[in-house]
């Protein structure tokens, strides 16, 4: 629909344009000498697809922060590339060049000579004999192409699976790239199996072979669509490329093996496409070349089937140190209703683990909460003398949760999600409903991002200053409301406008959320527009689930009782790492890993929800440490929901660095005083130092004290 492309429009505030994704609610600023005005333009001007097109007369475009730029001819040949903030030139003729970390895909369309550099963390490119660009830009957004029909028969379900990888847009090593994997067809349950003929099955000579049992489809769901392979039926689970046998058993353990297969094909590909359209100095590939023998430039040409072959011939130990910190694993109770959520699964290369009803009733949390050391020094529990968000004191009968509460077995990835009934602590607990209104989100006209902040309670006021952290982010439009003690009708009213965010601080207890005049029960409110929320209360599992049900796409909620000043100091970094462009799942992993919080938060809903992106496309977390009169900086980028695995990252720290794969830590920088103080004034970011999280402009001041 014309109202869900992306649109490009005169900048508001600034000379220049301002280009909005309403799907994904993105934005990003190109700014000019003047105030331009932009024209519709034909999309066929540019070699890769684009959405939109318009054309603005300038000689001068101006970046608001350092990116990478790639220029090529009209048949994608590469003529040029800025990557480590490098000067280019290059003479008239006609170009398109491709702006990278702009939360889409954007490109500009030359027909002249072409200079770039970078001056005060930005990029200026120049226009050499002509007065006019022309702007093109693709959304990220991916719908699914079809629905497939499957029944419950396990044979059925290969055989729909086998249909993922008709997502792929490319079936070469380049699908490795996010925005070159499609979402896999959904999945329905059906009296009879039925493949929509629409969709281009590939063959890559891959095939999968399982037995035909749910805890044996459900794990390779994520490897077969990224292989573009065929599930079939059969005794031992093994995978064969061009009819070469590889044992899904040989590390002893079939789920282990498929994710080490997944992860490895997986890095392997990220190395050898950089032989292809993006040649840029990869850390991973300079450690794989240390450890292997592989020609990448011959495997370039080479079938996936071939590539595969090459690729597990190697012993995974030696390339381990290379692979990027898993996005996604998610545990999946087996059972025939949960088979609708693998395409979306599959769509984050999740690794996806099956364990019994059994395994998950061994790891009970009795009744969800205990009192823990908080992460910032204090007590979550009344007998240290603080005051609770709780609304009834301890010596009351604990609420006990309508599901069973439990901890997940660990995983090492990033984002850790669970499929199946109960309360899953330290995971996000995910339903076939949520990841659909991930799909469904109807976008709005308006591009500003809004935030409402709502405090039920005055002596938890402190937390409001979280206003002030929300829309700090220069070049994006926030609108930012802040509501005191609303009534019932009126919080209800709230929750059904459209917002992006929603924080609520306050009380919440069996009667729902405490408002001036009474209790409101999220379960019985009839529309919910909110897109995401923070329920910063005690026990607010059930009404953010309730919010969840009834319409809000994700959110953090609580499971035990907090310190209120646990709750405020965790509100203000939360706020922070979102207005940062980390997801709901990064926000509280950073915070999770470096404290026991997890007794307290879990997400509901879809954990991928950003209030706004990160203007680095990968939002990222900062580690600094002390070293003698300098300071030692290294960089863990985090994927996110535009910039996800098989993405690339540069730390903007140093000129000459190379990329890497996000998820991937750096190499440490070593900096002295003045330049740390420089770095962390560029714009904000969490840094880690001495085990404490700071948000960047904080820790200078904490340096300078």
């Amino acid at each position: 629909m014309q109202g869900t492309r992306p649109r490009i429009e005169t900048h508001p505030l600034f000379g220049g344009v301002r280009i909005v994704d309403p799907i994904e609610g993105s934005q990003f600023t190109l700014l000019t000498p003047s105030s331009v005005e932009p024209t519709d333009a034909d999309t066929d001007q540019f070699y890769f697809p684009v959405d939109t097109a318009a054309t603005i007369c300038t000689t001068e475009i101006e970046t608001p922060y350092l990116v990478d730029i790639w220029i090529r001819d009209t048949e994608g040949n590469l003529v040029a590339q800025s990557t480590n903030e490098e000067s280019i030139d290059v003479p008239p003729g006609r170009y398109n060049l491709e702006v990278s970390s702009a939360q889409m895909k954007l490109y500009l369309a030359i027909d002249g000579g072409v200079s770039v550099e970078s001056r005060d963390d930005r990029m200026y490119l120049a226009f050499d004999q002509t007065s006019c660009v022309t702007v093109g830009v693709r959304s990220l957004h991916e719908q699914p192409a079809a629905t497939i029909t499957t029944t419950d028969d396990p044979e059925d379900l290969m055989t729909a699976i086998s249909a993922f990888g008709s997502a792929l847009k490319t079936t070469t090593c380049e699908r490795s790239f996010p925005t070159l994997r499609g979402h896999p067809p959904l999945l329905e349950r059906g009296a009879e199996l039925s493949i929509p003929e629409s969709l281009d099955i590939p063959d890559t000579g891959i095939r999968i072979v399982v037995p035909p049992e749910h805890e044996y489809i459900y794990p390779i769901a994520s490897l077969a669509y990224y292989l573009g392979a065929t599930v079939e039926p059969g005794p031992e689970p093994c995978l064969y490329a061009d009819g070469v046998p590889f044992s899904l058993t040989a590390d002893g353990d079939f789920e282990s093996t498929v994710a080490r297969v997944l992860k490895q094909v997986f890095l392997l590909d990220c190395v050898t496409r950089t032989e292809g359209y993006y040649t840029v100095d990869l850390h991973e590939r300079e450690v794989v070349e240390e450890q292997v023998d592989l020609d990448f430039a011959e495997l370039y040409e080479q079938s996936v089937a071939e590539q595969v072959r090459a690729y597990l011939s190697i012993p995974y130990e030696k390339i381990e140190d290379a692979v990027p910190r898993w996005k996604l694993t998610a545990d999946v109770i087996p059972e025939s209703g949960h088979a609708e959520t693998l395409p979306f699964l599959a769509n984050d290369l999740a690794v996806i683990r099956c364990p019994s009803c059994a395994d998950i009733e061994s790891r009970s949390v009795h009744g969800g909460a205990t009192t823990v050391e908080d992460f910032f020094g204090s007590s979550s529990g009344t007998a240290r003398g603080g005051l609770t968000r709780a609304t009834r004191s301890a010596s009351d009968e604990e609420r006990p949760f309508e599901e069973h509460v439990f901890r997940p077995p660990e995983a090492d990835s990033i984002e850790q999600a669970y499929v199946g009934e109960g309360v899953p602590l330290g995971a996000s607990k995910m339903t076939v409903e949520a990841f659909n209104r991930r799909l469904s989100y109807s976008p709005s006209e308006n591009a500003r991002t809004s935030v409402v902040v709502v405090c039920n309670e005055q002596e938890m006021a402190d937390e409001n200053t979280v206003s002030e952290i929300y829309g700090t982010r220069e070049w994006l439009d926030f609108d930012i409301t802040i509501r005191n003690n609303l009534k019932t009708d009126e919080l209800a009213d709230l929750l059904a406008t459209d917002a992006d965010f929603f924080h609520y601080i306050g009380h919440v207890d069996d009667d729902g959320i405490r408002c001036a005049d009474g209790w409101l029960d999220c379960r019985d409110l009839e529309e919910v527009n909110v897109s995401a929320f923070l329920l910063n209360a005690c026990k607010s599992y059930e009404q953010g689930n309730a919010l969840v049900k009834n319409g809000a796409i994700g959110g953090i909620v609580t499971v035990a009782d907090l310190l209120n000043k646990t709750a405020t100091k965790l509100g203000q970094t939360l706020a922070h790492l979102l207005d940062g462009g980390f997801s709901l799942f990064t926000a509280l992993e950073i915070l999770e890993k470096r404290s026991i919080i997890g007794n307290h938060y879990l997400i509901v809903g879809d954990g991928n929800t950003q209030v706004v992106e990160s203007r680095t496309g990968s939002p990222y977390l900062a580690k600094v440490s002390k070293i003698r009169d300098c300071f030692g900086v290294q960089f863990e980028f985090y994927p996110s929901k535009n910039y996800s695995i098989g993405s690339m990252v540069i730390p903007k720290i140093k000129k000459e660095s190379p990329k890497y794969l996000a998820g991937n830590r750096t190499e440490e920088y070593v900096l002295s005083e003045y330049d740390l103080e420089e770095f962390l004034m560029t714009h904000g970011f969490p840094v880690e130092f001495d085990d404490t999280i700071y948000w960047s402009m904080d820790l200078l001041a904490h340096l300078s004290d």
